[in-house]
């Protein structure tokens, strides 16, 4: 069939959105790993679908329920990913120490837990205070695109429109130096990744450049954990072996990062 190998992208942000509700749902009751990063990916593939949406043409007016859901996905989406860092630098710590830095180890990751307690309070301060809100900003715009809720997208078509999405949402420069640029090189692979990933599985091409995506995704979050890890760990105990050794890792997830970006720039 035609539509074997089509995404049907507002089909798509229906189940999202439905994900979403659950994943707030779970985490309300349970913010703890898991649900906090199901939350947070949640939230990061709603945001994908829709910037789809806005590289389509011909859909129905939608924009401004459209503003107000994005404007409650990022609040979520940072109260969550404040805690999900803080629990990856926790099993990074966790991972790396050593017999030589278990009293520096236990310093910092006491620190990061009480942020954690502090973080899961305000994650569900926000839940509580918004979800209303976003599932009726979420309801409006899914009433607002019903007339086109049929509409397929050709896979080849959607694998064209992420790679040219995120060659057009990353610096220019072919590998810059400046933290912020590489962070946001991350961050657009992420939304990049997951437009591909909604082609059906059986669309051979834009799955693999979802996991292209995704492989540099993970490389320049690595890079990204050890950076801020680093920040942290000289702050609390100074230029101490831990911090070295922390600093040590971050030159090396990033000599991986910079290189999947440079494979990644010359894939067509």
């Amino acid at each position: 069939m035609t539509t074997s190998t089509s995404a049907r992208p507002i089909q798509t942000l229906r189940e999202q959105i439905t994900n979403l509700e659950a994943a707030i749902t779970v985490c309300l009751a349970d913010p703890s790993p898991k649900p906090v990063h199901k939350l947070r990916t949640s939230t990061r593939r709603v945001e994908a679908q829709l910037t789809l949406l806005s590289l389509l043409p011909g859909l129905p007016p939608h924009r401004k329920p459209e503003k107000e859901a994005r404007r409650l996905l990022k609040k979520l989406r940072r109260a969550a990913g404040n805690i999900r860092d803080v629990d990856v630098q926790i099993n990074l710590i966790e991972e790396k120490a050593t017999a030589s830095t278990k009293e520096a180890s236990d310093q910092l990751s006491g620190t990061l837990k009480h942020q954690r307690t502090q973080a899961e309070v305000d994650l569900v301060r926000i839940l509580n205070k918004h979800q209303v809100k976003l599932t009726r900003s979420l309801e409006s715009l899914l009433e607002a695109l019903d007339p086109a809720k049929f509409q397929i997208l050709p896979a080849t078509k959607l694998g064209v429109l992420a790679q040219d999405w995120f060659t057009q949402n990353i610096p220019s420069e072919a590998l810059p130096d400046d933290p912020d640029e590489l962070h946001a090189i991350r961050k657009t692979a992420k939304l990049a990744r997951y437009i591909a990933e909604t082609a059906p599985k059986s669309a051979r091409t834009p799955r693999k450049l979802a996991a292209a995506f995704e492989s540099l995704q993970q490389s320049g979050g690595e890079w990204h954990d050890w950076l801020i890890l680093s920040a942290i760990a000289h702050d609390k105990l100074g230029d101490s072996a831990l911090t070295q050794a922390f600093r040590g890792n971050c030159e090396t997830a990033l000599a991986n990062y910079r290189s999947h970006i440079q494979s990644l720039r010359t894939r067509r």
